[in-house]
């Protein structure tokens, strides 16, 4: 096996079908971050009841994105092993690769276990910018998932507290952008029509998993839109003070774990509260008003 020729890189001319392989098998394999969630909610029926009287909700929050993630793993992994499967007989490059070494297995003086250990290191090693595309997009995808299954166990809270709101998702990005709202808004409590009436009486919210630069947009959106305040809801563990300082110059209200909430400076900021404070005293005291 020594002689045979290891790829530097995809062949151009399969590029394009590889990429067209892996995004058509993700859709076959991989379901929706808003499927995955309904699934993760589905099978922990006791958590969601535990949450009206424990309210522990950093917790739930985060076995939940844990489970969803697990979930997620799973059906990757099967979708990977398929792809490995049928690249072979998908694209010529790795066919005749796949072909050499089979000939080459044949013809190995090594009892069967050592040559298949041979065989599959040395075809994973003649493949390897098929696998290093697919690691790639996988990365990617997983990215881009996590803020929508966030987005997801958020939504599926309110439902659980029966809260209600209007979200991008709900009711069109077009009627949000009717309001003057930009994309960077994810919901409103109570919804679209309190907003209307009195917004300064309505929860804004909008959910990042991490913060990194990113809600430098959110103080880009209040001050173009002139919006009383915004709640930011995220998982991001490492905040900064001085970050928190500044959200509090434009009104920008974060909403962590509870861990993170009460660690240090963050817990005498009062423009940080916990996901416990938010679901249960934020949001009713909000939703108390357009009840009266």
């Amino acid at each position: 096996m020594e002689n045979l020729q290891y790829l530097a890189e995809i062949p151009e001319c399969e590029q394009k079908g590889f990429d067209k392989f892996i995004q058509n098998t993700r859709k076959l394999y991989i379901p929706s971050p808003k499927d995955t969630v309904k699934e993760v909610l589905n099978n922990h029926q006791e958590m969601m009841i535990a949450l009206k009287t424990e309210k522990n909700v950093s917790k739930v929050i985060s076995d939940l994105r844990t489970e969803a993630y697990n979930s997620f793993l799973l059906h990757e992994a099967q979708m990977n092993a398929h792809i490995l499967k049928n690249i072979s007989n998908q694209f010529a490059v790795p066919g005749r690769k796949f072909d050499d070494l089979c000939e080459a297995f044949n013809h190995n003086p090594l009892d069967t276990k050592e040559k298949l250990s041979d065989f599959f290191g040395e075809y994973s090693g003649q493949i390897y910018p098929y696998i290093y595309r697919l690691s790639l997009s996988n990365t990617q995808s997983r990215r881009s998932r996590a803020g929508k299954v966030f987005e997801g166990i958020v939504y599926g809270l309110y439902d659980v507290l029966g809260y209600p709101y209007s979200s991008q998702a709900t009711v069109g990005s077009k009627n949000f952008k009717s309001k003057k709202l930009g994309k960077i808004v994810d919901s409103l409590l109570p919804g679209l029509d309190a907003f209307d009436q009195r917004r300064d009486k309505v929860i804004i919210g909008t959910m990042k998993t991490t913060l990194r630069e990113r809600w430098q947009e959110v103080i880009e959106e209040i001050n173009r839109t002139m919006l009383p305040k915004i709640y930011l809801l995220t998982v991001d563990e490492d905040i900064s003070v001085n970050k928190v300082e500044q959200m509090a110059n434009h009104n920008v209200i974060l909403v962590v774990y509870n861990s993170v909430k009460n660690n240090g400076e963050l817990a005498k900021k009062r423009n940080v509260v916990s996901f416990e404070d938010y679901f249960f005293e934020e949001v009713p005291e909000t939703l108390a008003y357009w009840n009266r």
